[in-house]
C-alpha cells in the first residue's frame, strides 16, 4: 500500500525525512531579497563524526519535496509530489543536552549564490587589453558597437543574473536558478545601437516584472558589490517589488515581481478551521502626497562649470502640477546631483583674399587683375604697385593681362575651372570659390556657413603679358594708356607668377566639438523617477502576520499579493506585499508575514533615496569599453600655406633684352643699339652638386 512522504534528495540519493533520521522540527523560511532557509536536525548524530564527515557536506545541494508517493519508503522509490525547496548546505551547528545530541543543518536557497558572487564588468586598459573588475557601473549598457546607453532596471537585473549563470557555466558548476527575460547579445543587454530602443520586446512570460523594463535610473558607480547587493541597489526605489524563487521548477525560477502585477491569494480570517492567528495594521503614514525631485546638473564646457536645476514633481494631479505640494507633510523631497555634458571645443581662424587672376575666379576686368597682381595679399608683384610698369606694346598701345594659367603645385598639371570645382573649391551653388589662404590652416572638420566642406590646395599661378617699364610713376587713372615719362624697356613676354595655397574657406573663425563626455540623462514626467516612486507610494500599505494550519504549502507563495477575507472590508482588496513565509513540515503550519519593504523600515519616506546619499563622484561609463571619453579627433593640417613667391621673372626664351647705345636721361628715351634674343640652347643647367 502506498504512502505519502516528504523527502530530501542529495547527490542523486532521495530519502524520506525519517530515512535521513530528521527530527520533527523541520522548517523552511522564504524571504524577500534575503536567503531562503531550510533547517533540519539529525537526531542521535555523533558530533565528532558529523564534524569530520558530515552527512550533508558544505555547499552540498539538496532538493526538498512533499507529497512524494512510495509503497516501501525505501531510498529512490518515490514519485509525484511537489518541490518546496532547493539550496546549498551552509551551516551545521552541533548541540547536545543531557538526554541526547544532534546536529542541526541549515540550507540556503539561490540568494546565497547571489550573496557570495562578485558582480564584475569588463573594463579596457592600455592597448585595448580587457579586465574584469569588481567596480560596478549600474544602469548603463555597453552592448552597442561604441560607447554606452542608459538601460532599464529590468535590463540591469537581467544582466546581473546572467553574469552569475555565465560564470557557473564556464566553471562547470550546477546552475542554482533560472529566469525568463529578454534575449541577450553575448550576455549583454541587447539594445539598438542608434536610439537605445529594444531589439527584442519584453515577453509577457518574463519573470522580471515588465514594469522594471520601463524604469531608467541615473548611472551608479560603486566599489565591489555582490550580485545580491547590485540587485538590491537596482530596486531601492521599487519598495513594492518582491524578489523570490519559485521552487516548483528545477532549478528554482527567479522572480522580481511588482505586487500590483501579482496573482492575489485570499486567506480567510478566523474561520474556525485554518486561521489560528492574525496581527495587522495599516501604514497611512507612508502614503506620499507627492514626490518632488530636484536634479542639480553640472555641465562643463572648456573647463568652465555651469550648474542648472530641473524639477520633476509628481502627484495626484500629474507632472509638475501646482495643485500638488512641493514640500510639507508626507512629501518626498530629494536633491539628486547629476553630471551633465563635459565638452571641449576647438576654434581655428582663417584669413583669405580672393584670387582675381582669372575671370572665372572674379578677375573680370583689367583693373581687378592688375590690382590683384600688385597686391601683397595677391600676386605680390611689387613693380605693378606704382604704375611704372604699364601694359603696352612697343607702340604704346594698351595690352591686356590674360587669364592666369593655374597648375597643380605638386604634379604640375594644368588645372581648368572644372578641375578646381571637382576638387571642392565651391560654394553651396557649385560655383568656383578661389581664395588665397593668407593666414591660418584648413582642417578637415571645417564647414562653411552654407554647409560646404572647406578644402585647400596648393597651386602655381602664372600669367605672361607684354608690358613696358617707365622711369616714372603714372599719375593717370588709366596707366596702361599713359606714355608720360621715359620708357626704359619693353618686354615681349613678361611672366608674373605666385605659389599659393587656395581654399573655398572664408575669413572667419571656425569652431568644432573636439571631445565630449555625454552626461547622465534625466527622464521626466510620466516615465520619470518621481512618477514611478509616487505610483508605489500612493497605495496604502499593511504590515502584520497571519498563521494557518492544515493547508497545503502551495496555497500561498512569495509571488502572491495577500488579501484577507472575512474581516475588514478593505482587507479583501488590500493586495499586501508578502515579506516572508515560515513553514513547519511536522505541524503543517504556514505563517505569512506581510509588510513594507525593508528600505522603509525607519518609517521615513526619504530613506528611499539612500541609494544616492553616499554617491561616489560620477565618471563616464565609456571608460568601461574604450578607455577614453573622447569621441572626436581634431584633424590638424600637415603644413600651413606657403607665402607668396617673389614677383615673376622674365622668361629668357622669349623676352628681348635691350642694349642701349645712349642711356635714357629721363626726358628723352635712349637709343637701342641692338636686340639680343635669348635661345634655349644658350642656357646652362646644372644639378647644384659640386
Amino acid at each position: 500500500m502506498s504512502a505519502t512522504y516528504s523527502t530530501i534528495t542529495l547527490a542523486g540519493v532521495e530519502k524520506s525525512f525519517a530515512g535521513w533520521n530528521l527530527a520533527f522540527d523541520v522548517t523552511d523560511e522564504l524571504f524577500n531579497q534575503k536567503p531562503d532557509i531550510f533547517t533540519a536536525t539529525l537526531l542521535g548524530a555523533n558530533l565528532a563524526t558529523e564534524t569530520a564527515t558530515p552527512t550533508f557536506p558544505f555547499e552540498g545541494i539538496i532538493t526538498v519535496q512533499i507529497g512524494r508517493i512510495s509503497s516501501t519508503g525505501a531510498p529512490n522509490s518515490f514519485s509525484g509530489g511537489t518541490i518546496t525547496f532547493s539550496g546549498k548546505r551552509v551551516g551545521n551547528p552541533a548541540r547536545a543536552t543531557g538526554s541526547r545530541q544532534g546536529v542541526t543543518y541549515q540550507f540556503q536557497g539561490p540568494w546565497y549564490d547571489l550573496m557570495n558572487t562578485d558582480y564584475q564588468q569588463q573594463f579596457y586598459g592600455a592597448s585595448g587589453v580587457s579586465y574584469l573588475l569588481p567596480e560596478v557601473v549600474l544602469n548603463t549598457s555597453t552592448a552597442v558597437t561604441t560607447g554606452q546607453v542608459m538601460c532599464s532596471v529590468g535590463d540591469q537585473i537581467q544582466a546581473i543574473l546572467q553574469w552569475l549563470l555565465d560564470q557557473y557555466t564556464a566553471q562547470g558548476m550546477t546552475l542554482p536558478f533560472q529566469y525568463t527575460g529578454r534575449l541577450l547579445n553575448a550576455g549583454k543587454i541587447d539594445l539598438d545601437e542608434t536610439s537605445g530602443v529594444y531589439n527584442y520586446a519584453v515577453s509577457s512570460a518574463t519573470t522580471i516584472d515588465p514594469s522594471l523594463f520601463l524604469l531608467f535610473l541615473p548611472s551608479y558607480i560603486a566599489k565591489p558589490m555582490k550580485c545580491a547587493d547590485a540587485i538590491q541597489k537596482c530596486l531601492q526605489l521599487s519598495p513594492r517589488v518582491t524578489c523570490s524563487f519559485d521552487y516548483s521548477t528545477n532549478p528554482p525560477t527567479f522572480h522580481a515581481a511588482l505586487v500590483d502585477n501579482m496573482t492575489a491569494v485570499n486567506l480567510p480570517v478566523l474561520d474556525g478551521a485554518t486561521n489560528t492567528q492574525l496581527n495587522i495594521r495599516s501604514r497611512p503614514d507612508l502614503v506620499a502626497r507627492s514626490v518632488n525631485l530636484i536634479y542639480r546638473v553640472t555641465t562643463t564646457v572648456n573647463g568652465q562649470k555651469e550648474i542648472s536645476y530641473t524639477q520633476d514633481k509628481y502627484g495626484p494631479n500629474g507632472s509638475n502640477n501646482a495643485a500638488d505640494p512641493d514640500t510639507g507633510l508626507r512629501v518626498i523631497n530629494e536633491l539628486l546631483d547629476m553630471s551633465g555634458v563635459t565638452a571641449s571645443y576647438t576654434t581655428a581662424h582663417l584669413d583669405v583674399e580672393p584670387v582675381l587672376a582669372t575671370a572665372a575666379a572674379g578677375g573680370s576686368t583689367q583693373a581687378l587683375k592688375r590690382g590683384w597682381w600688385s597686391e601683397p595679399r595677391g600676386g605680390n608683384v611689387s613693380k605693378l604697385a606704382d604704375s611704372r610698369v604699364r601694359f603696352q606694346d612697343q607702340n604704346g598701345n594698351a595690352t591686356t593681362i590674360p587669364d592666369a594659367v593655374i597648375t597643380d603645385a605638386q604634379t604640375g598639371a594644368v588645372l581648368q575651372e572644372s578641375d578646381l570645382i571637382a576638387y571642392g573649391l565651391v560654394n553651396s551653388s557649385g560655383a568656383l570659390v578661389l581664395n588665397r589662404l593668407v593666414r591660418g590652416s584648413v582642417h578637415a572638420w571645417m564647414t562653411n556657413p552654407d554647409g560646404t566642406t572647406v578644402v585647400s590646395k596648393k597651386i602655381h599661378v602664372a600669367s605672361s603679358a607684354t608690358y613696358a617699364e617707365y622711369d616714372a610713376t603714372s599719375t593717370s587713372g588709366t596707366p596702361d594708356t599713359d606714355t608720360t615719362g621715359n620708357r626704359l624697356s619693353v618686354a615681349n613676354s613678361k611672366q608674373m607668377h605666385a605659389d599659393l595655397e587656395v581654399s573655398n574657406g572664408l575669413t572667419q573663425a571656425y569652431t568644432t566639438l573636439a571631445s565630449v563626455a555625454p552626461g547622465e540623462q534625466i527622464i521626466l514626467g510620466a516615465n520619470g523617477i518621481a512618477a514611478y516612486l509616487y505610483n508605489h507610494m500612493k497605495v496604502l500599505q499593511y504590515e502584520g502576520d497571519y498563521t494557518q494550519v492544515g493547508v497545503a504549502f502551495g496555497g500561498v507563495s512569495m509571488v502572491n499579493a495577500i488579501n484577507f477575507t472575512g474581516g475588514a472590508t478593505v482587507w479583501a482588496t488590500m493586495r499586501a506585499q508578502c515579506q516572508g513565509i515560515r513553514r513547519h513540515y511536522g505541524r503543517m503550519t504556514t505563517q505569512v508575514q506581510i509588510g513594507i519593504n525593508k528600505y522603509l523600515s525607519a518609517g521615513q519616506l526619504s530613506s528611499l533615496f539612500n541609494m544616492w546619499r553616499f554617491r561616489r563622484p560620477w565618471y563616464n561609463p565609456l571608460l568601461r569599453t574604450q578607455n577614453t571619453v573622447q569621441n572626436s579627433n581634431v584633424d590638424q593640417a600637415i603644413a600651413t600655406g606657403n607665402a607668396n613667391s617673389p614677383e615673376g621673372l622674365v622668361n629668357p626664351q622669349i623676352n628681348a633684352w635691350l642694349n642701349y647705345a645712349t642711356q635714357p636721361t629721363g626726358s628723352t628715351p635712349g637709343t637701342v643699339s641692338s636686340a639680343i634674343i635669348a635661345h634655349p640652347e644658350v642656357l646652362s643647367v646644372h644639378d647644384g652638386l659640386n
